[in-house]
């Protein structure tokens, strides 16, 4: 049963039960949830915010709670505190701070949260959780950043490079003049493949070399520690290293420090420690570079963080965007977990765009995946009430929701946005058009023009452009040539 009824912030109030709301049945696997609509600037975090607040404050009159009292008899908007909770969830990188206050937990991602080795683990049981087949896994291995950004630049510094074809490939590549391509008549496309072929034979020659010096799997650790080095600039001289490093094998003479050359050693030595431990080395594959391998246990996990090396580990078959729901997912998990521990049964979980940054099609699952495993988390910590109120500006999740569980905070409007096709609820929820607006006054100059029969060749490009075939056709029709 749901332990809040409604809301109020201001001027806008949220029915979260009621008897027309009911009439829906059990729509959602968890107590109840609502949809907050609205623009950027809309008022969408301070509407949370201020809910989050009051949980916390009985005696705040900015915003009022309606909770339910036992079979729906007299209700109060006075909080019973001792078992509310408002969880917050933002995934925004410039959300607003929440002060400490007994009831209020803040779910956000810190930077503190993000390499912990449990945090890492919780993530995995999430992943399995929704279903997603996953294996805890470490990655080692270097780009080809390695030489653009590290050695070849290097090379182009140093006075003394013994291989001769290396000489006169680094020549080449910085040495085909500017004014040769300026008064050539060649396109840029021709002029960077060019490049992009003295580039890539300068990659493999240095391959080569490093391989007959070092071997395969040497190359491997060096070149992964060199842009490991790369990526920690205050720590680290890497453009010393790395001279160091090609004079260790022998492709230059550099004055550098034997010092620049021990930083890399340190950290080579470290990697392959771990590998040896952790790993093995004799199933990697050589002639790739990126290697990895499975994490069996806690303990290697535990082992390898506390290293300083390049190794990363990472759950396997998690996209991008996949990876940011499992981790908002985790934390909301861990957020509940610890409201459970305070002996506190009743939660509002609170979640400000919780759908930023993922891929349009995790967006159009987002809604319900969250609403399968937020059930879940209720079971698992035995509340007896879990209630969400969602904030966001897609359209995708509007069209997700009947409208009766959908607050606009830029229109007091109600539109049947449930199941419609997308361009009607952007343009009945979001006041919006389908097609952004570049293209739309794009579109409407070509129109002004096909109708005086003034369409130019680019205009008759851009129409070929169109992805909708009804715009495309419309465009191609206006014209009285």
């Amino acid at each position: 049963m749901p332990a809040i009824l409604g809301v109020r912030v201001d001027d806008q109030f949220i029915e979260l039960s009621s008897p027309e709301l009911d009439s829906f049945g059990k729509l959602f696997d968890i107590d109840s949830i609502n949809l907050l609509l609205g623009k950027n600037g809309s008022g969408k975090t301070r509407f949370l915010v201020a809910l989050a607040r009051a949980i916390t404050s009985p005696t705040d009159e900015g915003a009022r709670i309606y909770f339910s009292k036992e079979e729906r008899k007299p209700f109060s908007y006075r909080t019973p505190k001792e078992k509310s909770c408002a969880i917050y969830y933002s995934a925004l990188p410039y959300r607003r701070k929440l002060k400490r206050r007994s009831g209020l937990i803040d779910a956000s991602p810190t930077a503190r949260n993000k390499n912990d080795a449990s945090r890492l683990l919780r993530i995995g049981e999430v992943a399995r959780d929704l279903g997603i087949d996953t294996k805890l896994t470490a990655y080692f291995g270097y780009s080809r950043n390695v030489y653009r950004s590290i050695l070849i630049p290097r090379l182009h510094q140093e006075t003394e490079i013994i291989d001769k074809d290396l000489k006169k490939l680094i020549h080449t590549y910085y040495n085909d003049t500017d004014s040769k391509e300026l008064t050539s008549n060649r396109s840029t496309r021709f002029i960077d493949h060019e490049k992009e072929e003295t580039l890539h034979e300068i990659e493999q020659l240095l391959d080569r070399e490093i391989d007959y010096k070092l071997g395969s799997y040497e190359r491997i650790l060096f070149l992964t520690s060199l842009e490991y080095m790369h990526g920690r600039t205050r720590e680290f001289d890497t453009p010393k290293a790395a001279s160091a490093f090609l004079d260790y094998i022998g492709l230059i003479r550099a004055n550098s420090s034997k010092y620049n050359f021990e930083d890399l050693e340190h950290i080579v030595e470290r990697t392959r420690s771990a590998l040896n431990n952790y790993a093995h080395p004799e199933d990697f594959y050589l002639d790739e570079r990126t290697q990895h391998f499975q994490i069996d246990s806690v303990l290697g996990l535990e082992a390898i963080h506390r290293h300083e090396t390049p190794i990363k580990i990472e759950w396997s078959n998690l996209s991008s965007g996949l990876q940011a729901l499992v981790e908002q997912f985790s934390l909301i998990d861990e957020a509940v977990a610890q409201a459970s521990q305070q002996g506190r049964s009743s939660v509002l979980l609170l979640i400000d765009e919780g759908d930023a940054y993922l891929h349009l099609d995790w967006q159009r699952k987002y809604i319900s995946l969250l609403n399968k495993y937020l059930a879940n988390v209720k079971k698992r910590h035995r509340l007896e009430s879990l209630q969400l109120i969602l904030a966001t500006h897609s359209p995708l999740l509007a069209a997700d929701i009947p409208s009766e569980f959908v607050t606009n905070l830029d229109s007091t409007t109600k539109t049947k946005s449930f199941a419609a096709p997308l361009e009607e609820v952007i343009a009945g929820s979001f006041e919006s058009n389908s097609i952004g607006e570049f293209a739309a006054s794009k579109i409407n100059e070509v129109y002004k023009r096909a109708q005086k029969s003034k369409l130019t060749k680019e205009d008759r490009k851009l129409i070929s452009a169109i992805g909708d075939p009804a715009i495309q056709a419309a465009l191609s029709g206006a014209t009285k040539e």
